[in-house]
């Protein structure tokens, strides 16, 4: 055959798994075979190459254990290690200090024949198996002691596994031996203990599930079996073991699929023709021809006027039969794009639409599924639009991780799965908007790292209801056409989403469909019968479906609408609506809203693997409404929130009306928008921020917002930076939540980030401290910002002090603040500590019970302010003569005092800054009346190492007339505070004089960016 390109890249080796799509390998702790005693147990070579020691997996339970769990399938590990023996005594053996399991497999070479004695030691309960036979078994709860068994063996390999809990408290787990002919026992070598060599080792955090007695499939587990609306059909004849990464249709009916390449140390990828695949045929039927081969991993196949093309890893191919024999005879190279030569560089798709081919690309990863820093070449995890006559590419949309799932929706829109990993809290589906973002950070920047990120139409709860998904299908057939189906590689089946718009935001509900087939699934697609086609893979480590095969073709055609199952959820005003396919039982009626359990919670990105549920809760259900026909019911919940996962589970018995209980009894909906159109705070978290120059992200300190922080801001160039969105060009309050702690310091200082927008510096901002690492505070800048997308970033500059960990960022247009509107003190503080306490009455409050100050800190504001006099005897005289002030950040006193119709001003009276300049003119108007300040303040500016380098700058319209105009105040005031260059309070005085007090009403604050003048 001829090529018409350069000869194919050289074949990888077999380490090179996609490493993105693994999810969870979970040994089921089932029945057991009795202890191994006498009885000789033949050695079995491992199916995979070795190296020496163990694989370690520990789940994190979060439960007091009181023995052996069994691992709801599915859930990937919080820790997978290779460890050179079984000997384990130390949180950092095991990663966690308490309530876990642990799960070792490997291979233990026996060098020769004989009786083997083995020495359990654990704390808590352990059991050791060779070859699924029990020799040691110890369970209960325990301190560390030793348990004994013994085996007798044929030399050579087989196959170990210890399971293991812990409780609370110490930790250990230690296997010792004594070979025919030792004296006494000795923890077992790694020389003789070995595991499959090259497995990518995938972790994911948050607590891992038991199975609990009340659980079965589709009903808080996984489901087994195949959906009863369906007919499962085999499609392989024997001997063909495609592993599917594409598939498609030609003309007259017959199926392409490319292959990923098998057994990856002899075969690369291929392209077959199959055929006898649809209507009734079986894998008796099935004829298949392969007319391509050594495709550089190709992970999607489409036709086009039936003109097969392939994406592999580094290209776009067109497959070319020139002698009419359908073999390929020439690899017409169509497109390329960046492509560094990693294991995970792959490139994912392949759709097709009005002259433009579609693919999306893979990141580069490190061996466990890290995201490699930096990237090998740019652009990667882009959607990318490919010109059918040119071959220009454009990318589309960024900020993927390992989008192994691209197809079309119901209107013609396409979708993109995303797999779990850095970056990606969990799996989710997302709608293909030109410019999107999907918050994965690569370095370099992506060509849309920049902009805000975009949500996703579906998050897909990890281990839960999917682990790898892949690419999306509209089913045609049965009750549940028009909604999609996704297949997984590693969580397996297919999973079933309806979507609906709520408020002009498209969201909607994932639910469990079917299970049952004979291979993880890699490509679904539905043929030209309407029947729904899976493709199947797998591979070593934990990359694939549990006990299933790692290759698979099959068929579901759809029967008949039998099942009751969930049709729809769909959100409503207060709740939701659940319909159902059949009509719900007079029982099922019964109590319907004790029926359900609703929780919620959301995901936050970090830079780690994947991420836990954050601010999880569960909801109360208040009501359930039936419909008359018994098909739809509407559920009252109090507490649902915009931006979160509710997830709904009605546990049987939950039947209908013919006694038929529930297939899948929960779904989980990503409820982005509230009917109201009410959408999540904008709260920007720091950790899903884009981090460079040695940045990093913790939760060893309590307190933080979401899954953790940022810190290691401890060198120059450390950078967080923010990509934020503003629905209208304008000022703009940046709300920054942060620590500052003390360390060593003598005492508590300030420290100094510069603020950066839209890549301009600001300002060198100082952040007041908060002494403890666990106590966080806020800081508020203004700022202008354009109309759309914007970045903010806090960055250690060379001048700043740096050292702070930083929580979140709100974005909020500048509005004026209230703090006083005549109704409670909310905004206040008393500035002793506590909550205010001056007496409000007629709207008004009363300057008694000490001073109080805001609790939000302000930097450059303007300020509005009235304050009454009352009619004070003519024995009141002087400062005693309601006396008050307003203090500028506790610093700078304006005086408040009854002084109508003193001329000259005086520099105590009232609208003097305090002891500084008097007003240039007297603006008072008698006792008995409002008056009003209109304050424009602008801070003391200050240098990097703290010297001021500005005064504060006041001006003040004191009822209508400009007494101050721009003032420079050289240092602070009376009693105020010492100057400083962080933000501060806004102080009201109770001078504590005897008699009548003044009153305040109607004051409000409005920040200004840092550029803004000082007059009123």
């Amino acid at each position: 055959m001829n090529r018409s390109t350069a000869r194919r890249p050289a074949r990888r080796s077999p380490h090179r798994t996609i490493a993105a799509l693994i999810g969870a390998l979970v040994l089921p702790l089932t029945a057991l075979p009795a202890l191994a005693g006498t009885a000789g147990t033949a050695a079995t070579d491992p199916t995979r190459p070795q190296e020496p020691g163990v694989t370690m997996r520990v789940f994190d339970v979060q439960v007091p254990l009181e023995d052996y769990c069994t691992l709801k399938p599915g859930q990937t590990p919080n820790v997978d290690r290779l460890m050179p023996t079984i000997d384990w005594r130390t949180v950092d053996d095991f990663g966690f200090a308490d309530r876990f399991v642990t799960e070792v497999t490997g291979y233990l070479d026996a060098p020769e024949a004989g009786t083997y004695e083995f020495r359990l030691t654990s704390d808590d309960g352990a059991r050791l198996l060779l070859d699924d036979a029990v020799v040691v078994d110890h369970p209960g709860r325990h301190g560390a002691t030793p348990k004994d068994g013994s085996a007798t063996l044929e030399a050579g390999y087989h196959a170990l596994r210890v399971d293991h809990f812990d409780g609370d408290h110490d930790q250990q787990l230690t296997l010792e031996w004594r070979p025919p002919g030792a004296d006494g026992f000795a923890v077992v070598p790694s020389s003789v203990l070995s595991t499959d060599a090259d497995v990518t080792r995938v972790t994911s955090p948050g607590r891992k599930q038991c199975e609990g007695v009340t659980e079965s499939p589709g009903d808080g587990l996984p489901l087994t079996g195949v959906h009863p609306d369906y007919t499962l059909t085999d499609l392989r004849p024997d001997g063909f073991e495609p592993q599917v990464t594409g598939m498609d249709w030609l003309p007259d009916g017959r199926m392409a699929i490319a292959t990923w390449g098998g057994d990856r140390e002899t075969v690369l990828g291929e392209v077959y023709l199959v055929d006898g695949v649809t209507g009734d045929g079986d894998a008796g039927d099935v004829t298949y021809t392969r007319i391509a081969e050594e495709l550089q991993e190709p992970m999607g196949l489409t036709v086009v006027d039936g003109r097969i093309y392939v994406s592999e890893k580094h290209q776009l191919t067109e497959l070319v039969d020139t002698d009419g024999d359908e073999v390929t005879d020439e690899y017409r190279q169509v497109a390329t794009w960046p492509f560094g030569g990693n294991y995970h560089e792959f490139a994912f798709g392949l759709l097709y639409e009005d002259g433009f081919f579609y693919v999306t690309t893979g990141i580069a990863m490190v061996p466990g599924g890290a995201t490699r820093d930096p990237q090998l070449v740019p652009n990667r995890g882009s959607v990318l639009k490919i010109d059918e006559d040119t071959g220009e590419v454009e990318y589309l949309a960024g900020g993927l991780r390992t989008p192994n799932g691209l197809g079309f929706g119901a209107d013609g829109g396409m979708y993109v799965t995303d797999n779990q990993g850095m970056h990606v809290p969990t799996s989710k589906l997302v709608r293909v908007r030109e410019g999107a973002f999907w918050n994965h950070y690569t370095n370099p920047d992506g060509p849309y790292d920049d902009q805000p990120v975009t949500e996703p139409v579906l998050w897909l709860p990890h281990g839960e209801i999917s682990n790898s998904p892949s690419n999306p299908v509209i089913l045609t057939e049965g009750v549940f056409a028009g909604q999609m189906a996704v297949g997984d590689v590693t969580y397996g089946g297919l999973q079933r989403i309806h979507l609906e718009t709520v408020a002009g935001q498209e969201q909607g509900a994932v639910f469990r469909m079917t299970q049952g087939l004979e291979s993880g699934v890699s490509r679904t697609s539905v043929g030209p019968d309407g029947s729904v086609y899976v493709g199947g893979i797998g591979w070593s480590g934990n990359w694939g479906q549990e006990g299933k095969l790692g290759y698979g073709l099959q068929r579901l055609t759809f029967d008949e609408s039998r099942a009751f199952d969930m049709l729809e959820m769909r959100a409503v005003p207060g709740g939701f609506e659940v319909e159902y396919t059949q009509p719900l039982s007079d029982e099922t009626a019964q109590d319907l809203a004790e029926r359900y359990a609703v929780a919620q919670w959301r995901y936050v990105s970090t830079p780690q693997y994947g991420g836990p549920k954050v601010d999880e809760e569960e909801l109360d259900v208040t009501g359930a409404t039936l419909s008359p026909d018994r098909r739809t019911v509407t559920l009252r919940i109090d507490g649902l929130r915009p931006g979160r996962v509710v997830h709904l589970h009605s546990p049987r018995p939950f039947a209908d009306a013919s006694g038929q209980e529930l297939w899948s009894t929960e779904a989980w909906y990503t409820l982005t928008r509230l009917p109201d159109g009410s959408t999540a705070p904008p709260v920007y978290e720091a950790e899903a921020a884009d981090l460079s120059g040695g940045a990093g992200w913790n939760t060893n300190h309590a307190g933080y917002s979401g899954a953790g922080f940022v810190d290691r801001n401890w060198e120059p160039g450390s950078r967080t930076t923010f990509a934020v969105r503003a629905d209208r060009a304008g000022r703009h309050d940046l709300t920054l939540r942060y620590a500052n702690g003390q360390n060593a310091d003598p005492s508590p200082l300030p420290r100094s980030m510069s603020l950066y927008v839209n890549g301009e510096k600001v300002k060198q901002v100082w952040l007041d401290s908060t002494v403890s690492w666990s106590t966080w505070a806020t800081h508020t800048e203004t700022v202008e910002l354009r109309r759309g997308a914007n970045t903010v970033a806090w960055a250690y500059d060379a001048d700043d002090v740096g050292h702070v960990n930083l929580d979140s960022l709100t974005v909020t247009p500048t509005r004026r603040v209230t703090l006083f509107d005549g109704g409670d003190l909310d905004a206040w503080e008393a500035v002793g500590g506590g909550p205010a306490t001056w007496p409000v009455e007629g709207r008004t409050m009363e300057s008694v019970g000490g001073d109080i100050r805001t609790r939000d800190r302000f930097g450059d504001f303007r300020l509005h302010v009235e304050w009454f006099q009352p009619r004070h005897a003519d024995d009141v005289t002087g400062q005693a003569r309601g006396n008050s002030g307003v203090y500028l950040q506790e610093r700078y006193e304006v005086q408040v005092l009854e002084s109508f119709g003193i001329d000259p001003p005086e520099p105590d009276g009232a609208g003097a800054i305090y002891l500084r300049k008097p007003p240039d003119v007297n603006a008072a108007t008698p006792m008995g009346t409002w008056q009003r300040y209109d304050i424009v303040f602008r801070a003391a500016r200050f240098a990097a190492d703290g010297s001021k380098t500005e005064d504060a700058r006041i001006s003040l319209r004191w009822n209508g007339r400009l007494v101050h105009d721009d003032v420079a105040v050289d240092g602070k005031t009376g009693n105020g505070r010492d100057e400083g260059p962080t933000p501060g309070h806004i102080r009201l005085q109770d001078h504590g004089d005897p008699g009548l007090n003044p009153l305040f009403r109607n004051i409000w604050v409005e920040r200004l960016p840092d550029a803004a003048g000082a007059r009123p």
